[in-house]
């Protein structure tokens, strides 16, 4: 199907997807990761921001089969993980707690430890982990079901 045959579905017809199944899988790195910075209109905090764009390989036998069912094929579902980082000296302990959490993350892809964060980064792409597949409801709508990944780990 293309938009311009969309055009004549009711709108009484569109339904909301299902969300991917929460459970283990593969990941794929496919692209060098996004870095960038913003402000929080929250609490006014400026952070930096490391993001990873994965695609999924496959699922693992931990994934319900039914639901995959529903949702079709999961294989190069892609996802986002990422890890932001707080500037400022009140902020010390947060930043270097996400500092260890990407150190670990890019060591669960196979990134040689002893290369520079700036290599490490570079040396992920097309690297693969396990990583479990979570939902989360959105705070101003629990109806709204987000997908994300949380715990990875080594293949």
């Amino acid at each position: 199907m293309n938009f311009s045959q969309a055009l004549a579905t009711k709108l009484e017809d569109i339904k909301r997807p299902p969300v991917m199944p929460v459970g283990n899988y593969t990941w794929m790195v496919t692209k060098h990761p996004e870095l960038d910075a913003f402000e929080s209109q929250k609490n006014g905090i400026t952070y930096d921001r490391v993001t990873f764009m994965l695609s999924c390989v496959a699922p693992s036998d931990d994934v319900d089969p039914d639901d995959l069912a529903e949702y079709g094929n999961v294989q190069g579902q892609a996802q986002r993980k990422a890890f932001m980082f707080a500037n400022g000296d009140d902020n010390k302990a947060n930043y270097d707690r996400t500092m260890f959490d990407l150190r670990r993350f890019l060591g669960h892809l196979g990134v040689d430890e002893s290369l520079a964060l700036g290599e490490g980064l570079a040396a992920s792409v097309n690297q693969q982990c396990l990583g479990e597949l979570r939902h989360r409801p959105d705070p101003s709508n629990p109806e709204i079901i987000y997908a994300e990944i949380g715990r990875t780990a080594e293949l």
